[in-house]
């Protein structure tokens, strides 16, 4: 089965069959993807069977000579260890072979790297207003990360959930302190921080509250509101 034009040569990186090629990937190829934080190691594998491999290619799209120093390719189990990696390592790995001379399907592995969050999400109460009638609060909150990666914003009030930077929430009266957790993650890391509120007549926003640090296990925090 054929594998698509190879553009360059094998070059061997530390005894190891690090290639830089281009392959055009056939539909009986295989995928998976990997996700790491910036300075860990991973072992790339086929997780193909090795026995009667009489041909074997590792390689990495474009990337010729920036896994210098920091691989081993396993002759035995047929996989790439990199470490250390960056954020430039992120992209698709290539693993070609042959058994008894037949080429199996290209199994490629694509691994993102990504920078873990290492702060807690900035949580404010925007804005909040005070319902007579029936008693009520309606509050905006905002979740913001500091962080330069992608993130997910993810809400925790009481036993529901919610998705989003933001969140429109009603309170009321008789629920008493009612608690806003956010939580900011990406594939390798998560942060969370969390509010309380309490609606009651004097409720009343924008205005300048004042801040509680609450140390926790989390590095979370909370504004009470009086």
């Amino acid at each position: 089965m054929a594998f698509g034009h190879i553009s360059s040569l094998c070059r061997v990186i530390l005894n190891s069959a690090l290639c830089s090629y281009v392959s055009d990937v056939e539909a009986s190829s295989r995928k998976r993807v990997i996700h790491k934080k910036v300075g860990d190691t991973v072992q790339l594998s086929s997780y193909l069977p090795t026995e009667g491999v009489t041909m074997t290619k590792m390689g990495s799209v474009s990337k010729k000579h920036h896994f210098k120093d920091r691989v081993d390719f396993n002759l035995t189990s047929f996989s790439l260890t990199v470490r250390k990696l960056t954020l430039q390592d992120s992209g698709d790995f290539s693993f070609i072979s042959e058994v008894n001379e037949q080429q199996r399907g290209t199994v490629i592995i694509t691994l993102q790297v990504h920078e873990a969050i290492t702060q807690q999400p900035d949580l404010k109460i925007i804005n909040a207003t005070h319902n007579a009638l029936d008693k009520s609060c309606t509050v905006l909150l905002e979740c913001s990360a500091s962080s330069d990666s992608t993130v997910t914003y993810n809400w925790t009030v009481g036993n529901q959930t919610r998705t989003g930077p933001k969140l429109h929430y009603v309170v009321r009266e008789e629920d008493g302190d009612t608690t806003f957790t956010c939580t900011v993650s990406n594939f390798v890391s998560e942060k969370s921080a969390f509010r309380t509120f309490e609606c009651n007549n004097d409720t009343s926003l924008p205005q300048d509250p004042q801040d509680e640090v609450i140390p926790s296990s989390f590095s979370s925090f909370s504004l009470f509101l009086q």
